[in-house]
């Protein structure tokens, strides 16, 4: 093989400067103390005799000139026309860069030792300080190395031995194995993104925020319990700005207009359960939503959108609060996942619920936007003033509000820098047509 190796680098190029350029620099490489190794003309071409360009021990600007010869048979004459390339080349490179500390020759001729020692202080004297020429037996000796065999394979179509294919192996399969799987985690995730996109495009049917509790409770332990959510977009999303939704204990609270009425009916999430969804829409006239508008003039106030009402839970480990548009017939306005890119969000919870929160989901349609658990988030009080659109009794707000937000501020859906997880795949329809024969 060795033998074979050397022939092919006499002459198996011969005319190909283009692959000469190539291997050469590929050698270079797959040397460690140079970096950033790249061609001056990526296709050939006219270089100034600096074919090569490269970092030196992470600093020395080096260049490469290559000086291979047709037929090489080690003859004084080829033995000269690679010294007077490497001298030529080394001019135009020092002409090129007169503070040029590092030079690198490839020939396919044979040097002796002497020879190369020669060359090597003619540059020295030049102001080079690093200089290396790559000859022949060199070259082979890279190319029939473990690191070389894939250079050699590709530029001198020589097979691997087992043995070498063994060596290979041992060297790069690890390396080999996990660019694979890194290629395919690459390509899956950019499909991912890609379905995503598209699927943001869909109408918001639910949007949850699922508080996880740090463990299962009793319900007489939770009792009565307030979840709100507040959602401020980027930009109005058809005249909507801002989204209230909420859950909270006693299915009568939805139509209670007095503190009477709800202490009518008894509280606690094992009795029942309410909540909605309210909307505030900015006014078609923007001097509406000002405090100096015309005399009689009214706020924007939330509009309801939906309510609910539900049977109690007997145990709690999650609590949630939704709010969407699917609907048996969809009316407008309404809207899609990607409208809630970039928006804010602060939850209420009444301040024994929040103690006991654990984590904190949030999902929109059929994907997982993101979570946060309990040292990403902060509870802040003093918001006894918060006030919901629902109706609530002093005994019950002796249990303050209190607001969570992440670390930093609001919780904020990004999907520019995250990209949401679908919580499961499609299930293909069964065609039981393709089993019939056309007629």
């Amino acid at each position: 093989m060795p033998y074979e190796t050397d022939e092919r680098l006499k002459s198996y190029l011969d005319t190909n400067q283009l692959y000469r350029e190539q291997m050469c620099l590929a050698l270079l490489a797959i040397d460690k103390r140079f970096t950033n190794v790249r061609p001056r003309h990526p296709r050939g071409g006219p270089d100034g005799g600096r074919d090569i360009e490269g970092t030196f021990k992470g600093s020395q600007k080096v260049f490469g000139a290559i000086g291979f010869v047709n037929q090489a048979n080690d003859s004084n004459h080829h033995k000269t026309a690679a010294k007077n390339k490497f001298n030529s080349d080394l001019e135009a490179a020092l002409h090129a860069e007169p503070g040029l500390h590092a030079f690198v020759f490839f020939t396919n001729v044979s040097l002796t030792a002497s020879e190369k020692e020669e060359l090597v202080g003619a540059a020295n004297t030049k102001g080079i300080g690093h200089c290396e020429i790559f000859d022949r037996e060199r070259m082979r000796i890279s190319l029939d190395g473990p690191d070389g065999l894939a250079i050699r394979f590709q530029f001198l179509n020589i097979n691997l031995s087992d043995a070498e294919q063994a060596a290979f192996f041992a060297r790069w399969g690890d390396d080999i194995q996990n660019l694979i799987a890194e290629g395919f985690s690459d390509v899956r995730k950019a499909l991912n993104r890609m379905q995503f996109l598209h699927e943001a495009n869909s109408v918001l049917d639910q949007f949850y925020v699922l508080v996880e509790l740090d463990r299962e409770y009793d319900a007489t332990e939770i009792g009565h319990f307030r979840l709100f959510c507040n959602l401020h977009l980027k930009e109005p999303k058809h005249s909507i700005f801002e989204v209230e939704w909420g859950a909270t204990d006693n299915s009568t609270r939805t139509e209670a207009k007095t503190e009477a009425d709800i202490l009518a009916q008894d509280s606690g999430i094992a009795r029942g359960m309410c909540g909605g969804h309210w909307e505030l829409r900015l006014p078609d006239r923007p001097d509406l939503g000002s405090s100096d508008g015309p005399a009689g003039e009214q706020r924007p106030s939330y509009e309801c959108v939906t309510s609910f009402k539900s049977v109690g839970m007997k145990k709690v480990r999650f609590l949630n609060a939704k709010f969407g548009y699917d609907s048996f017939i969809r009316m407008g306005p309404y809207f899609c996942l990607k409208d809630l890119d970039d928006c804010m969000i602060a939850i209420f919870v009444n301040r024994s619920l929040g103690e006991k929160i654990k984590a904190i989901h949030f999902l929109g349609n059929e994907y997982k936007l993101f979570e946060v658990d309990r040292s990403n988030f902060r509870i802040d009080t003093g918001f006894e003033h918060f006030e919901p659109q629902l109706l609530f009794s002093s005994a019950e707000l002796s249990d303050e509000w209190v607001r969570i937000m992440s670390t930093l501020g609001p919780f904020q859906l990004r999907f520019s820098s995250t990209t949401p997880v679908r919580m499961f795949d499609p299930v293909p329809t069964v065609n039981s047509l393709k089993k019939i024969a056309p007629a």
